[in-house]
């Protein structure tokens, strides 16, 4: 199978979608839900902000596909909480990042 490199936003799109799928079923409770989703916003964030300087909009794409994918598979908890918390997670780290309080690992002296 050949896999066209012009499409891997697609391919990881659908890859993240069924991976938030699978982790919003792992949730047992509204809280955990919660949690995980302000956790991957927050990893979302820190993307977000290592590419800031080059191709961020492919990346707002594939973290789209997984918010997508754990909102199909929500069991539990609103999903218009769900989505905030994604957003304020991703502008949580984006701004921690932003100002020196987390540095990633490629920062580090």
């Amino acid at each position: 199978m050949v896999i066209d490199t012009h499409n891997w936003v697609e391919i990881i799109f659908f890859i993240l979608l069924i991976v938030g799928f699978i982790f919003s079923l792992a949730a047992p409770s509204a809280v955990l839900s919660y949690l995980i989703i302000l956790f991957a916003g927050m990893m979302g964030g820190r993307l977000i902000y290592e590419r800031k300087k080059s191709m961020v909009f492919p990346y707002i794409l594939i973290l789209m596909g997984f918010l997508i994918g754990y909102l199909i598979g929500s069991r539990y908890g609103n999903w218009l909480i769900t989505v905030i918390l994604f957003i304020l997670g991703s502008i949580l780290s984006y701004y921690l990042h932003e100002q020196g309080w987390i540095k990633g690992i490629s920062n580090w002296p």
